[in-house]
């Protein structure tokens, strides 16, 4: 699937702003000063996959979501269809579509 060249820009933003979080996150920067109480340096490299599924044309796209727009997002139990990628995905950050 070809990805349109703003879209590829949208998502580079979002692995920045993914960074930016964790770096900036209270609990994460005690954890890397603890290890460093310990008398270690620390690295953290990460890895990030994103899969992009092209949606139906039928798909119920809710008002203000959509290029442009900020949106708030939340997982809605009652909408859409989770593949088995998506909840392995979740998983992983312990996020559970139950």
């Amino acid at each position: 699937m070809e990805i349109p060249e703003n879209l590829r820009e949208i998502v580079d933003r979002l692995g920045v702003a993914l960074v930016k979080a964790l770096a900036n996150d209270e609990s994460s920067r005690a954890l890397v000063q603890e290890i460093q109480a310990y008398g270690f340096d620390m690295a953290l490299m990460l890895e990030a996959t994103v899969a992009l599924h092209k949606r139906d044309d039928d798909e119920i796209v809710a008002e203000g979501d959509g290029p442009g727009q900020d949106a708030g997002y939340t997982l809605d139990r009652g909408q859409g269809q989770w593949s088995e990628e998506d909840k392995a995905f979740l998983k992983t950050f312990k996020i559970s579509l139950e």
